[in-house]
């Protein structure tokens, strides 16, 4: 049984926008979550990807309910010139 997504929007796009536009994001992409414990602004940060393209970051607020990353959906739900939201499931109970 899945929970209800969380949706948020990808932080830090317009530092990665290089990397966003090889993207080519658009709706109803698959992303990746990938913890990155050694970031030197913020040892709890989670990467978002598509594919090996780092395009942004999980909000600081969401970290915690999305731990761990490995158990979490995440869905492009909307997309815009410099950025883009996400439908972020748990796919199973922690």
């Amino acid at each position: 049984m899945t929970n209800p997504p969380m949706q948020f929007e990808v932080a830090g796009v317009k530092f990665r926008l290089a990397s966003f536009v090889r993207a080519n994001v658009t709706y109803g992409d698959k992303l990746t979550l990938k913890p990155e414990p050694t970031n030197e602004f913020d040892p709890n940060a989670i990467g978002v990807y598509k594919g090996e393209h780092h395009i942004g970051y999980v909000p600081r607020g969401w970290t915690q309910a999305l731990v761990p990353v490995e158990t979490v959906g995440c869905v492009v739900c909307s997309v815009w010139g410099k950025g883009c939201s996400v439908n972020a499931t748990r796919l199973e109970d922690g």
